[in-house]
Parts: C-alpha cells; sequence; structure tokens
C-alpha cells in the first residue's frame, strides 16, 4: 500500500498540472474576445486543447481536421437545403469544433505554421458560407425571404474580412463580437428553431429569424470593427 499511495498521488498531482497549464492555455486563447469572461466558455476550450493533444498523440494531422471541417460544412449546407434542420445544426456545430481542435493540434504537435494559419482562415471563410449558400437554396422559393440567408452571407464575410485586413494592417482590434465562434453558435441555434413546426407562408419561419438576426448583428460587427480600426489606423486621407 505505501508504494501505491505515493504513484496514485504523483498521478493525481500530475494531471491537476494538466489540467491547470491547459485553463492557462484556454484563457490565453479566448482573451481579448467576448468569451473571455465565461467560465462555461473557458472550460469547454480546456476540455479542447484536451482532446486535440490527445488526437496529435494517435496521429491525427491539423489539416486532417481543417478538411473535415470544410467537408462538415458542406455536408451542412446539403442538409440546409434539402429542409433538415437538426442535422445541418449538429453538422455546424462539428464542423466548428474541428476548427477549434486544429489549431489546438497544430500548437501541440509543433506543427503550426503561417501557411497553416492561411489555410485554415481560407477554410473558415468557406466552412462559414457553405451553410447559408444552403439556407439562400433552401428558401429560394419563398420570396423576399431568401434575401435574409444571402444578407447574412454576405455580412459574415464581411466581417471576417474587416477584422483581417485591419490586423494585417497592424491594428490590435478590441475584443468585438460577431466573430466566427458567435456566428456558429447563432446559425446552429436557428437551424434547431427551424425543427419547431409552426406552419405559415414561409417554411422555418424561427431559422429565418435567426438568420436575419445573424445578418444585423454581422453587419453591426463589421462597422464597429471598421470604427475600432480608423481609430488605430487614423482617418483616411481626403484627395
Amino acid at each position: 500500500m505505501s508504494a501505491v499511495q505515493p504513484r496514485a498521488a504523483a498521478r493525481e498531482t500530475a494531471i491537476e498540472a494538466a489540467v491547470s497549464r491547459d485553463e492557462e492555455a484556454a484563457r490565453a486563447r479566448l482573451c481579448d474576445t467576448v468569451w473571455q469572461r465565461s467560465p462555461l466558455a473557458i472550460g469547454l476550450y480546456r476540455e479542447g486543447i484536451a482532446l486535440g493533444r490527445a488526437l496529435g498523440a494517435i496521429g491525427v494531422t491539423p489539416d486532417t481536421l481543417t478538411y473535415a471541417s470544410l467537408a462538415l460544412a458542406a455536408m451542412a449546407g446539403v442538409a440546409a437545403a434539402t429542409g433538415r434542420p437538426v442535422a445541418a445544426a449538429c453538422l455546424v456545430l462539428a464542423s466548428g469544433l474541428c476548427d477549434v481542435l486544429d489549431g489546438v493540434v497544430a500548437r501541440a504537435t509543433g506543427r503550426a505554421t503561417p501557411f497553416g494559419a492561411l489555410l485554415d482562415s481560407t477554410i473558415d471563410r468557406l466552412a462559414d458560407g457553405l451553410p447559408l449558400l444552403g439556407l439562400v437554396v433552401f428558401y429560394a422559393g419563398s420570396g423576399p425571404a431568401v434575401l435574409a440567408p444571402g444578407a447574412a452571407l454576405l455580412a459574415s464575410l464581411t466581417v471576417s474580412y474587416v477584422r483581417a485586413r485591419a490586423e494585417s494592417l497592424g491594428a490590435s482590434l478590441p475584443p468585438l463580437f460577431m466573430r466566427r465562434a458567435e456566428r456558429v453558435v447563432m446559425l446552429a441555434g436557428s437551424l434547431l428553431a427551424g425543427a419547431i413546426p409552426l406552419g405559415g407562408p414561409v417554411p422555418a419561419p424561427l431559422t429565418l429569424v435567426g438568420v436575419a438576426l445573424i445578418a444585423v448583428l454581422a453587419a453591426a460587427g463589421a462597422v464597429s470593427a471598421l470604427r475600432a480600426a480608423r481609430a488605430l489606423l487614423g482617418a483616411p486621407r481626403r484627395s
């Protein structure tokens, strides 16, 4: 017993140290985001770090997860286009999870590279657009309703571009809303709400409301990012 107890204590100490390291890493990654003060978000990201480290240990590569994110987003788009909102929501969340894990695995395995970051950002934009494109197809026969997912698609791409371009110019933007994590959560929630049967002339009206809200908030996020970037980079020159 005396030999077993020290080993058990050492294991517990090692586990506690690993959890503490993962929590510090989670807090660092969520710093300057709207999630930085959320215990739930920090806890989920901490578990994601542990999962990513385990995936890296068994040979899963960051690129595998990046392309899996794209494939799942494409499947979400097909599910949305064919009126399967619950499946689409689950696929959107799975795609977002792969997007989180690819960076974790890259850092855990020492495979983080500038090209990997570029590839990840490019795939993110496609993964943003494909489910919304599916909703454009779904609402194509519903008259003006199709404008909501179309506007959400444009606004989502715009807010991402403004942030990326501003940061490439040297602006360190404050924690603003409607980054990809917020959009993924809102889109999944909107799709799930579409499974509630309400009837009416437009199918899945709650999904339409949620997507319209994404469009408005993403557009507001883009404007907020532009205003913050203008304050940091200086006002544009007038000719």
